[in-house]
């Protein structure tokens, strides 16, 4: 019933076995070490702002920087239980944009570094892009929808806003 194989068919039959192995590891590793994903991303943000107003008390434009948590949802591990910090700007309601840039750091320290643009007065149709990342992150690549709810604080004196980042990401390494 067996076949008996000769010594030279036998390493070339190893080498064939081998070929076909290294071929499947690379392929397979390829396509499923998650360079590309969705972004479904929510969260928090608090911090402290500032308003610029006129001598008659007409609001001209404002600044912050708050602090946060995001979590990964519906089904999405990107960014999964991140930090973040934002710096923004905005100016005249409704005549323009909120803008800024937040960076969002993981527990192993990989962080990413995004750009955000918000109509001010549409606070939940904003947009927003990668600009880079560190560690596995660095040559990230990504975009996306975003915007905030304001949400009453619990200490005075401070901003608090529940968040969202929706999109895709590519990382081509």
């Amino acid at each position: 019933m067996f076949v008996q194989i000769k010594n030279n068919n036998r390493k070339v039959i190893v080498k064939k076995i081998y070929l076909i192995m290294m071929f499947i590891i690379f392929t397979t590793s390829s396509f499923a070490d998650g360079h590309k994903g969705k972004i479904d991303l929510k969260g928090f943000i608090v911090g402290d702002n500032k308003f610029l107003t006129d001598n008659e008390g007409n609001f001209l434009t404002f600044t912050y920087d708050g602090v946060g948590g995001l979590m990964a949802v519906e089904g999405t591990t990107f960014m999964d239980n991140a930090s973040q910090y934002c710096l923004g700007a905005g100016t005249i309601p409704g005549k323009g944009f909120e803008m800024g840039h937040c960076k969002i750091n993981q527990m192993d320290g990989d962080t990413i570094f995004t750009y955000y643009e918000i109509p001010l007065g549409d606070s939940m149709n904003g947009t927003f892009k990668c600009l880079g990342g560190t560690g596995k992150y660095k040559g990230i690549e990504c975009s996306g929808s975003t915007g905030y709810t304001p949400i009453n604080s619990a200490q005075e004196n401070k901003f608090a806003s529940s968040i969202y980042f929706k999109g895709e990401y590519s990382l081509m390494k």
